[in-house]
């Protein structure tokens, strides 16, 4: 079981030459990656982990889309054309994926910032 489900995935992606079982083989690469840089397992219960999965695997399944031609560079029918940047949008999904990976990473890091008013001219001083 992944991190994230085929429906969420394909709620950002949705690819037409890619069966729910492609996508679900990239889902657990990306729950594995998740999990592998944060510690935590495949099965944990997590909103920021989930999210993170979601846009790893966003991520997988552009780029399995643009090496199986299904989103080409360049897209030319008769005197029409299309260009896609799909590179734009692959580095935005693993870029928000890394960021809630931090984001997980900071909260549950289990360490606290101390704080205390005391010293040379500080409220509660002798002086």
């Amino acid at each position: 079981m992944g991190l994230c489900t085929v429906v969420e995935v394909r709620a950002i992606v949705d690819p037409k030459h890619l069966t729910d079982d492609d996508i679900a083989v990239i889902i657990d690469h990306a729950s594995n990656v998740v999990a592998l840089n944060t510690g935590s397992s495949v099965d944990a219960d997590h909103d920021i982990l989930s999210t993170a999965c979601i846009h790893l695997s966003a991520a997988l399944v552009l780029q399995k889309m643009k090496f199986t031609g299904e989103l080409a560079a360049q897209i030319k029918l008769g005197n029409e054309s299309q260009s896609n940047s799909i590179d734009v949008d692959i580095a935005r999904h693993e870029q928000l994926a890394e960021k809630y990976i931090r984001k997980y990473r900071y909260a549950t890091s289990g360490f606290s910032i101390l704080y205390a008013r005391a010293g040379i001219k500080a409220v509660n001083s002798e002086e």
